[in-house]
Order: C-alpha cells, then structure tokens, then sequence
C-alpha cells in the first residue's frame, strides 16, 4: 500500500529591499526634478523643465504586476492631455542596474535606464544614446510620497 501526502504551501512575492527604495511597501511617487545632457569631453548642458513636466507624477507599485503610472498634474503640457499619461509596468535588473519604465519627455515606449544613484529620498537615471556609451541624458527625480 503507498500513501501519497502533499502539502500545499502559499507562496507570496517578496520583493528585494532595493525595489522597496523605488515602490515603498505599497506605492511610491516622485517627481523630475533635474534634466541634463552629457558627453564625453563636452560640457553638460542643464534643461530647465516646463512647469507641466515638473508636476507629473511618477508612481511606482510594489504589486506583483509591478504596476507603473505618470499621472499629469495642475498644469497640462497639452490642451488634449489625459490625467493619465502612461499606464504600465516596470521592471528592474539588478545585475545591469537597469529600470524599465516609461518617462514620456523621451517616449512613450519603455526605455532602459541605469540606476546611478537611489535612496529613499532621491533617484539619479540615466539613459545612453549611442552604444559607445559616450552621450547621455542624467534624470533626477525626488520622492514626494510613499505608502
């Protein structure tokens, strides 16, 4: 006679503490708050943002979905523009240091950018455009909120 036992064991997602800088537990929110260009044996140039990309907000969730939303603020970069500009997902490399996301003053696409520099209060992007890695754009944002 064999007697088969199974047991049923939930499992539930357990994000690594670094998402958790970028998420919080539940949600968290930040704001551009710095552009610049970069290359190689030039000098940075320094964007000053319009006042309709400075109040965008950037949310990211710590859901299993890894939900991703920018939601436009007060005052709009278009007469057309939706209170959601981008509704997605992102997703993070930690051995490139690369996140996924959509920032719609590049694209409306998800685009690769390392991860310079995170903590709870402040996060530093960067995105290369050539392959060489020589010419970039640096992005900062800060946080604004956190659940």
């Amino acid at each position: 006679m064999t007697i088969f036992v199974s047991c049923e064991e939930s499992v539930t997602p357990n994000p690594p503490t670094f998402y958790k800088i970028i998420t919080g537990n539940n949600k968290k929110t930040w704001k551009l708050t710095a552009l610049k260009w970069t290359g190689e044996g030039q000098d940075d140039i320094k964007y000053t943002l319009g006042n309709c990309y400075k109040d965008d907000l950037y949310i990211f969730y710590a859901n299993t979905e890894k939900l991703y939303e920018v939601t436009g603020g007060t005052i709009k970069c278009s007469s057309d523009e939706t209170a959601t500009l981008v509704s997605d997902t992102w997703s993070m490399v930690n051995a490139t240091a690369t996140l996924t996301v959509v920032i719609p003053i590049f694209s409306d696409n998800p685009l690769p950018f390392f991860v310079q520099k995170v903590t709870s209060k402040e996060m530093t992007l960067q995105i290369y455009l050539d392959q060489d890695n020589k010419y970039s754009y640096v992005v900062t944002m800060q946080s604004v909120s956190e659940e």
